[in-house]
């Protein structure tokens, strides 16, 4: 069976193993997946790929660790492994990434192929971090200097010397701030501060004093968590929270842990770590992932593992996720009493507690102490994974006992992509009973009284009485009053009938909300009160009172309204993104649901080459869509012929936006075609592309 297993993998790229269909990454499934041919499975030649044959995730071979040259000790390697999981092996744009060749470090390709060494003083102790300012430099520490070097030119520069100390380190988890201006340093073992680039400024000193710590990390914020090795309750045990000046804050975690740093989907900064060495656990929690609050220091629980695994984390800048490794030291077969749920696998958690995502068996064995260990690391935007295994070669092939390599995963095609940021800010905006928009049929008396929003209201007794508001917005509220006298209407929302509301009150309520809808499509809509003439047992009257409407709508920098159609006199026709008429090839676009989208639903994008093709009759066309901080960059094509490259990010999001037009067409039929080129501008946080919808014009 080994025999013929390689010969599958060898005859191609692809590998399609046994009788189980290929599946797609499982969104939340908690059950038991084995790994088929657990104990025969050899991976391709570097360069290629397979896809893994439970959870389907394309896989690619980075390295041949055996078959490279050993450029500080001669002879062959033995080993090529990302540093660790807490610092991205990425740079911003993922065109780059570096790995360990034992001793020192080589850069790779943005697709996984190597281009050359780096200098030997760039070494496996001197923590290379990519700058976040541009995608060539990485900082490095040499002895008590801050150095930096460029890969395209291989210049090195001196940042600054630390002359009080012997050495600095970041003691081998830390990375480079958010920003990407700041580092956490400790000067010779004991003294820990924050050092920034652009001012060249160091910060006030912390004294450890001798007390025994793990690691320093830099929080989304800049402030500094110390991991101490004394778990506990009390000062200088477990995890301590500190300002980017040292002072201490508060405890966050009771022990030290493997961990990892980021933003919440709303923006805190939190902490995500294993409390499998927590002395107090939350409850139903026990070797957890758990997602901690910095600001305060609560703790919730996002996914709960059997005790025989260890993990590794890693955290993307903040797309609602944070990717963690499981590693199984006591070496069960896939199949035995061992072999628990999410044994050995590549996991994407989610911060808001919704699941977890599988992606792959990572296939490495504890066949020696530390390099099996797969330490997954996760591009900056959280769309690479990289990770080290074994693949048992050490059984099967006889490798030597410290062998690994490194395998590479771009996610995009089977995932459910991140939430989008919340939906732009939204403005209530109040129409009084006496405004145009309110069309009133039946016989209506008009109140002055002080109560009333802008001290007046109108009222009705009579059965078919109606009050028609017609809006755009994605939320309407009927402000009303009701009292002893007030009776029942129904209310209709778009012609369909909603509710009926008896507006009794025992008690004289003013300006009340009678009624109220919300998640509307950014349309226009209509909310009609229609009296019925009847009241409750407990009413003296059958009085329906229209006071006003609160609307809401999309404010800051959205599109409240559709965008101005090109210049024409006749009226643009509106295509929604799932009409017939558009056609979706080459990836995954995937359908999402909001309020503020056209119609209410639009689709996005980000696998390369994937297109949304409208065909229409007209002499002018519109691309409506979204822009964000997320999106990336698409090229448009009329009639065949590429048109322009579009970056659609956008700084703060924008609904319904027109992303392209395309005018002063021949009258006839045309096509439009949107294709996703998978890349993003360095500020952007994703390569999404959106499509909520066209607008064409005759």
């Amino acid at each position: 069976m080994k025999k013929l297993v390689r010969a599958i993998l060898f005859s191609g790229s692809l590998l399609l193993i046994g009788s189980k269909e290929t599946a797609v990454a499982q969104l939340t499934t908690t059950g038991i997946e084995l790994a088929p041919e657990y104990d025969t499975l050899v991976p391709p030649q570097v360069g290629l790929t397979y896809v893994d044959p439970t959870f389907g995730s394309t896989i690619k071979r980075v390295s041949n660790a055996l078959g490279t040259a050993n450029a500080d000790g001669g002879g062959n390697l033995t080993w090529i492994e990302n540093e660790y999981s807490t610092m991205s092996a990425f740079n911003s744009d993922n065109s780059k990434f570096i790995l360990v060749h034992q001793s020192y470090f080589a850069l790779y390709d943005g697709s996984g192929f190597y281009i050359h060494d780096l200098p030997l003083e760039i070494n496996a102790s001197s923590e290379p971090r990519w700058s976040r300012k541009d995608n060539v430099t990485l900082y490095y520490h040499s002895g008590n200097m801050l150095k930096s070097y460029n890969t395209s030119t291989g210049s090195i520069a001196v940042v600054h010397t630390f002359s009080e100390y012997s050495a600095i380190s970041g003691n081998g988890e830390m990375d480079i701030s958010l920003d990407g201006d700041h580092f956490v340093y400790c000067g010779d073992g004991r003294y820990i501060f924050v050092y920034q680039i652009s001012t060249d400024k160091k910060f006030t000193v912390f004294d450890t004093a001798g007390r025994s710590f793990d690691s320093e990390y830099i929080t989304p914020n800049n402030n500094v968590i110390i991991s101490w090795i004394q778990g506990g309750t009390v000062r200088y045990t477990g995890q301590e929270l500190f300002d980017i000046n040292m002072n201490f804050l508060r405890q966050v975690g009771h022990a030290d842990g493997h961990k990892h740093l980021t933003r919440d989907t709303n923006g805190n900064e939190v902490l995500v770590w294993t409390n499998s060495n927590d002395p107090q656990p939350i409850p139903n929690c026990n070797n957890g992932i758990v997602k901690i609050l910095l600001a305060s220091g609560t703790q919730s629980c996002l996914a709960q593992l059997d005790w025989s695994l260890a993990v590794h984390i890693t955290a993307p800048d903040g797309n609602g996720s944070a990717f963690v490794d499981t590693e199984a030291p006591s070496n069960p077969e896939s199949g035995g009493s061992g072999w628990v749920a999410y044994t050995n696998e590549i996991l994407q958690v989610k911060l808001d507690g919704s699941g977890v995502i599988r992606w792959a068996h990572h296939r490495s064995r504890p066949l020696n102490s530390y390099n099996w260990q797969p330490k997954l690391t996760v591009s900056r935007d959280g769309t690479r994974l990289l990770y080290a295994s074994d693949f048992d070669l050490q059984a099967i092939d006889k490798y030597t006992t410290d062998y690994s390599d490194t395998y590479l995963i771009v996610l995009g095609s089977t995932t459910q992509p991140p939430p989008p940021p919340p939906p732009p800010p939204t403005t209530v905006v109040r129409y009084e009973q006496n405004n145009p928009a309110v069309v009133y049929t039946g016989t209506w008396d008009p109140n002055s009284g002080a109560f009333n929003s802008g001290g007046s209201a109108t009222l009705a007794m009579d059965e078919g009485s109606q009050a028609k508001f017609t809006f755009t917005g994605t939320g309407v509220k009927w402000i009303g009053y009701r009292d002893q006298w007030s009776g029942i209407a129904q209310v209709y929302l778009d012609g369909v009938l909603k509710a009926t509301i008896d507006t009794y009150s025992a008690n004289a309520q003013a300006q009340a909300a009678e009624y109220s809808a919300s998640g509307l499509s950014n349309a226009a809509h209509s909310l009609t009160i229609e009296v019925t003439g009847q009241h409750d047992s407990k009413s003296s009257g059958a009085w329906v009172w229209v006071d006003a409407f609160d609307v809401t709508t999309v404010s800051s920098t959205s599109t409240s309204s559709p965008p101005t159609p090109p210049s024409s006199s006749a009226t643009p026709t509106r295509i929604e993104q799932n009409s017939s008429a558009v056609v979706y090839t080459g990836g995954t676009w995937f359908p999402k649901t909001y309020a503020w989208a056209s119609g209410g639903t639009i689709v996005m994008c980000m696998d390369t080459n994937a297109r949304a093709t409208l065909t229409f009759t007209g002499t002018a066309v519109s691309w409506i869509g979204y822009r964000d901080q997320w999106s990336g960059i698409a090229q448009v094509y009329v009639d065949g012929v590429i048109q322009g490259t579009i970056d659609t990010y956008a700084t703060s999001a924008q609904t319904q936006a027109a992303v392209y037009t395309a005018s002063g067409l021949t009258e006839g039929t045309h096509t439009l075609a949107i294709e996703v080129t998978g890349t993003h501008n360095a500020v952007s946080g994703g390569s999404w592309v959106w499509v909520d919808a066209f607008l064409v014009t005759p």
